[in-house]
């Protein structure tokens, strides 16, 4: 017979780690952006890329960090993870 103790607990842990593959998901966009500005850079150093603008592809990976979304994101997965943990603190208690 399924404990609906047990189930909640199991959605709450799965709230959390939805949180931070969201997070996960901006994070790698933002490492993605800078992967490219350091491409561009060498490219642009070593005179190969004339029309890029590394610039540019490290201030939208900057900017990503900065927004509100992103703080959102961070937020969110703080509190869901603190909600999973204190539920399984609470399971380990009882």
């Amino acid at each position: 017979m399924p404990n609906p103790e047990l189930q909640n607990g199991a959605l709450i842990t799965r709230d959390a780690h939805v949180a931070l593959a969201e997070l996960k998901i901006l994070v790698d966009w933002a490492a993605e952006k800078l992967r490219t500005a350091e491409r561009e850079t060498v490219g642009v150093a070593i005179g190969h890329a004339h029309d890029e603008n590394p610039l540019r592809t490290l201030q939208d990976a900057a900017d990503a960090l900065q927004s509100p979304k992103f703080e959102a994101a961070v937020s969110l997965a703080k509190e869901k993870m603190q909600s999973a943990l204190n539920w399984h603190l609470g399971l380990q208690r009882a």
